[in-house]
């Protein structure tokens, strides 16, 4: 009787250990990995079909947006790699449209990434303690949220067939991702402190 107690117990315990929470943040951070890795491909090619469009400005801002995607993959490959454990991209299927609605469905992948499959991938790490982990997702989770107006703003410049108004060129954060549409962007990053002589122009 002692022993099936004991069993019992411990089959009520084992979910509270680290360990299975934290295999839950390593496939949270295996999908994220994923995600940004076919997204860096996808707007790559999203840029191809702008520029046979002739809206090269549009192109631009996809390649831009490639290399915020980029950037976040490389950052959730470190974190897993410490894991031990090896992660590996694929060539994903793109659909090309458009570019309004490559935009449009841009937006809207990068709308329900940022605000809510992060949020829980965040809120999973947070209660696993995972420092790394917790710091890769934030950075995506926010630079892609402020880089959601941008989106809009090119959206909204095909549509009114103002492309010409779109920046010519953009800037990337190299260590979150973070994405500048200004001329001469701050002089370290807002969300990592990367000095600005370390962005990557776009153009």
């Amino acid at each position: 009787m002692k022993n099936i107690r004991y069993i019992f117990l411990t089959l009520i315990l084992i979910p509270a250990l680290p360990g299975f929470s934290q295999n839950k943040t390593t496939t949270n951070l295996k999908d994220a990995y994923r995600f940004e890795s076919n997204h860096a491909q996808i707007f790559t090619a999203y840029a191809g079909q702008a520029d046979k469009e002739g809206l090269p400005k549009v192109a631009t801002f996809f390649r831009a947006v490639a290399k915020t995607a980029s950037v976040h993959a490389d950052n959730f490959q470190k974190v897993i790699s410490q894991a031990g454990i090896t992660v590996t991209s694929s060539v994903p299927a793109v659909n090309l449209q458009t570019s309004q609605l490559n935009v449009e469905e841009a937006l809207k992948d990068i709308r329900i990434q940022s605000g809510i499959t992060y949020a829980a991938y965040l809120d999973q790490a947070k209660n696993d303690n995972e420092t790394n982990a917790t710091k890769a997702l934030r950075w995506a989770k926010e630079t892609e949220q402020k880089s959601l107006q941008d989106f809009i703003d090119v959206d909204d410049a095909i549509v009114r067939a103002k492309t010409g108004s779109l920046p010519a060129f953009y800037w990337v954060c190299p260590k979150c991702g973070n994405l500048y549409n200004v001329a001469v962007p701050e002089n370290e990053c807002s969300f990592c402190y990367t000095e600005r002589e370390k962005f990557v122009k776009v153009q």
